[in-house]
């Protein structure tokens, strides 16, 4: 029986252990996991509601539930996928309760969460990115809302099917047919990009 070796101290914490310190009461270890995973899960909840504040409303639900259910965490599933399932849920609450009809996503000037600035210097690449970027945002809210939830976890997030079907509620072979159908169709609506 090999001994265990003890990290370094430079390693960072993994997820679940940030979970079990938070589930104890620990602020800077649940403010480590919002610092690793907010900003992707503003960036899910932007795509999918089109409003930052809708969006940012929606996050801070989902911190809320993640916080007060991190004692409960168990571990069946990777804390990532664990949180984007209470953003998930958050997000189809928050889509049920609005009065108004959802609208595209438009870039705010002071919201650098949803994507990063494009690399170069060139304008013209600039101003194809921009509107490369605008072009997809409104086609994805022309999706309907599983097909965007599941476009967006696989594509954007890079989520495993199998962790996206935990995320969504369904199963794996939906999770396929979900993003087989957002593909034809974005892929309908970007012909004239090629």
């Amino acid at each position: 029986m090999t001994p265990a070796v003890p990290a370094p101290p430079d390693a960072p914490v993994p997820d679940a252990e940030l979970v079990a310190r938070a589930g104890l009461g620990d602020h800077a270890a649940f403010a480590e996991l919002v610092a690793r995973h907010g900003a992707a899960l503003y960036r899910y909840a932007r795509r999918m509601l089109g409003s930052a504040a809708d969006a940012e409303d929606a996050v801070q639900d989902a911190l809320t539930a993640a916080w007060l259910g991190a004692e409960g965490f168990r571990g069946a599933s990777s804390v990532r996928t664990w949180l984007f399932g209470i953003q998930a849920n958050c997000v189809r609450r928050a889509a049920r309760t609005r009065t108004r009809t959802p609208v595209p996503v438009t870039p705010d000037a002071d919201d650098d969460r949803t994507d990063p600035a494009p690399a170069g210097d060139d304008p013209v690449e600039h101003l194809l990115a921009t509107d490369l970027r605008a072009a997809l945002d409104l086609a994805l809210a022309d999706l309907p809302g599983p097909q965007r939830a599941a476009w967006l976890l696989v594509e954007v997030e890079g989520m495993p099917y199998a962790d996206a079907a935990h995320v969504l509620g369904t199963t794996h072979a939906a999770v396929r047919g979900l993003l087989e159908r957002a593909r034809r169709t974005l892929g309908r609506r970007f012909e004239t990009w090629r």
